[in-house]
């Protein structure tokens, strides 16, 4: 089975590791709303959590960076009375310098991140959805004050604490298709969308011209897990995103996010109450439990997502 997945964050992360364990070959299509450049670097957090992760070095405790890592430059930086909000390891820095190394001698960003994965062992495909600058900027209302601030200052620097009045994804509009990503979901069996907040992690590449008409006219099963459980997200800012831009914070306002996108959500077996008002939007629903608590239950549900 072909198989493409759309992903972004901890929870695709998670299911990443658990379609691992289930096929051996898949294509991952990653967001890259949250590039940004930091210290002279190019960090790419999605990109990265998805290459440690199918390497088998991602740092499971924290959810980002390399396992064992150490912060003996971030600690050193502090020491010189830089700011050191965004943390970044030592072994994490080396894919940063890498990757800002290589994007200075001409090459894209796909390019880079095909090397990366084969140095790091990945078998599986993964790539950028578009070389080209996109960047999620959040609008926010803090103390009556209104700013604009990058998803990683307001997730990281300030901790998620502003209120959030409106998302842009600034650059979608010139941003090209990773042409390679757009084969993949043209030839894809299975399309996969992660369990990832919806306005940060898949929105962003929906947004690149011709990601969404490839998924609404390919002839592949398309599935989608939602991240929320009850009136909430599993974990990050995605609830509070959701209500900043006017909808709900359930499985029901994901799949209306999604609508024309799916055939198929899962959502929580707690959640069978909005299985009826799921399914009246146009999609099927199968309940089971999304809550990856363990590296089993990655494998459950990354098993029902390739039967649902």
């Amino acid at each position: 089975m072909r198989i493409v997945v759309l992903a972004g964050g901890t929870g695709s992360a998670k299911l990443l590791r658990g379609l691992q364990g289930e096929v051996e070959e898949f294509t991952v299509i990653s967001n890259v709303g949250d590039n940004f450049w930091h210290k002279g670097l190019f960090i790419c957090p999605d990109i990265d959590i998805a290459l440690y992760t199918l390497a088998g070095v991602a740092d499971t405790v924290k959810g980002w960076g390399i396992e064992k890592d150490t912060f003996n430059v971030l600690a050193q930086l502090a020491a010189l009375g830089e700011e050191t909000w965004f943390g970044l390891g030592d072994k994490d820095l080396a894919t940063h310098i890498f990757r800002t190394v290589q994007l200075s001698r001409g090459r894209r960003l796909g390019a880079v991140t095909s090397d990366l994965a084969r140095r790091l062992g990945v078998r599986q495909d993964v790539m950028p959805c578009t070389d080209d600058s996109l960047e999620t900027h959040v609008v926010t209302i803090e103390e009556g004050v209104e700013e604009t601030l990058h998803l990683q200052e307001f997730w990281v620097r300030k901790r998620g604490q502003p209120e959030v009045k409106d998302v842009v994804y600034v650059g979608a509009e010139k941003a090209v298709a990773n042409p390679k990503a757009l084969a993949a979901l043209e030839a894809a069996e299975r399309i996969i969308l992660c369990p990832a907040n919806p306005v940060t992690s898949i929105l962003p590449i929906l947004a690149v011209r011709g990601f969404r008409d490839a998924i609404e006219n390919s002839k592949a099963r398309r599935v989608a897990v939602s991240p929320m459980i009850g009136f909430g997200p599993v974990s990050g800012p995605a609830g509070k995103m959701m209500k900043g831009l006017g909808h709900g914070s359930d499985s029901l306002s994901v799949a209306r996010l999604y609508k024309g996108l799916l055939d198929c959500m899962i959502i929580d077996s707690s959640d069978a109450i909005q299985k009826g008002a799921i399914e009246r939007e146009g999609t099927q629903v199968s309940l089971g439990s999304t809550l990856m608590s363990n590296r089993e239950k990655e494998r459950e549900l990354a098993s029902s997502v390739l039967s649902a």
